[in-house]
């Protein structure tokens, strides 16, 4: 299948970049590991975060902070006292997670427990009986199964949405097709979109129940009605659209990287250094730009300088993630080592972008992140590049820094 392609070249793409980022610092802030075969018993004990990038990767460890890990085959054991974020082909999670977890695979299993939030974005998910999310459950998938326990809200998209378990909270969805079996339980209110009402067993949802027919779905003659097979593909196609939007991101990264690695990091480090200058240029970058382009457009004479203007601010809006990113991934891998090396910055590019991506894909809270990465990114981007202005005005000869 198309998305377990992509998956997989965002798999090796994101475990290669963190190998590189592995050989090329001989010391990091937190234990990395990388290679085909990646095993943890359950006498291993990791004190801090712990990174895992390979092919396989198993842990059962006792891991005192969090765990970031890509690969084709994860298994996540053990016990963690942070939070999770796992990118794979196929998922396993059957340990103990003491805060959220974020996945996004062609498969993903929870036969363990989860006791805050936990983000899935794959073709298969399901919630084993004895498994539990302690919160709430966000989903975009093909099939979802609810075997198991949740104590919050269920909210997603899924052409087909099975609920076995109990959930403490409301279901909030939009399915193609809605079962939900006699045993299962919904603390709260029960709210879908689909496209035929489901048959609900009577004592099953303690709140009310409001169902919406999609509005697609009730247009069933003439040629209009083929695009209802289209329908079943929609939370499909989101998945892969963030998996190439992934992709594309990273090799523009590498690709700048590798052509002005000075500008990158300097880029990146300014948010560290240059707090208040990079968020009050973000907002003036961000809002009062397209705005002054804008009224340029509405004159015969801006016209040109304002639709320039528009490209290019589109252009850097479509860049400021990178800065962003690769900050997060040099405090997350080594941030006490300078933010130097071509292999070391596209590790934490990779890293950072997989770790924003995830979180861009959680409702309400990804549009926050979008307009804090859009804000902080563009004003990094000008603070460095006034700062170097500075310094070619100061420099005698006219040397760049």
């Amino acid at each position: 299948m198309l998305a377990g392609r992509l998956l997989r070249v965002m798999t090796a793409m994101t475990i290669a970049a963190v190998a590189l980022a592995v050989t090329a610092t001989p010391a990091l802030a937190a234990d990395v590991r990388a290679g085909d075969t990646i095993t943890l018993s359950q006498d291993d004990q990791v004190d801090g975060d712990l990174y895992m990038a390979g092919r396989v990767v198993s842990s059962n460890a006792v891991v005192l902070g969090d765990i970031f890990a890509a690969g084709e085959t994860l298994q996540i054991g053990g016990s963690v006292d942070g939070g999770l974020s796992a990118a794979g082909e196929s998922i396993v999670i059957d340990g103990i997670i003491a805060r959220g977890a974020r996945t996004a695979g062609s498969t993903v299993q929870l036969t363990g427990r989860v006791d805050r939030d936990l983000l899935v974005g794959s073709s298969v998910f399901t919630l084993e009986s004895g498994g539990a999310v302690g919160q709430d459950l966000y989903f975009g998938a093909g099939t979802v199964v609810i075997r198991g326990d949740i104590g919050g809200d269920v909210r997603g998209g899924a052409q087909e949405l099975i609920i076995e378990g109990n959930v403490g909270g409301d279901v909030n969805v939009e399915v193609g097709t809605l079962v939900i079996m006699p045993g299962a339980t919904i603390g709260g209110d029960l709210i879908y979109t689909g496209r035929d009402e489901a048959s609900i067993p009577a004592d099953v949802v303690q709140g009310e129940i409001t169902f919406s027919q999609r509005s697609d779905i009730r247009i069933r003659n003439g040629a209009f009605r083929h695009f209802e097979a289209l329908t079943p593909l929609a939370v499909f196609t989101s998945i892969i659209w963030k998996v190439s939007w992934y992709l594309m991101a990273l090799l523009t990264g590498i690709v700048l990287i590798l052509l002005t690695p000075r500008r990158m990091s300097g880029t990146a480090t300014a948010p560290r250094t240059d707090i208040g200058p990079v968020a009050g240029w973000g907002a003036i970058a961000l809002f009062v730009t397209p705005i002054a382009a804008v009224v340029l457009c509405l004159t015969l004479i801006g016209l040109p300088l304002g639709v320039i203007t528009l490209l290019l601010w589109g252009i850097l809006l479509y860049l400021a993630q990178l800065p962003v990113s690769l900050f997060i991934g040099h405090v997350i891998i080594g941030y006490r080592k300078p933010l130097e090396g071509k292999g070391f910055m596209i590790g934490a590019l990779a890293l950072g972008l997989l770790i924003l991506t995830l979180l861009r894909s959680i409702p309400l809270l990804g549009f926050l992140v979008s307009l804090t990465t859009a804000l902080f990114g563009l004003g990094a981007m000008v603070v460095f590049e006034r700062r170097l202005a500075q310094s070619r005005r100061s420099s005698p000869d006219g040397a760049t820094v």
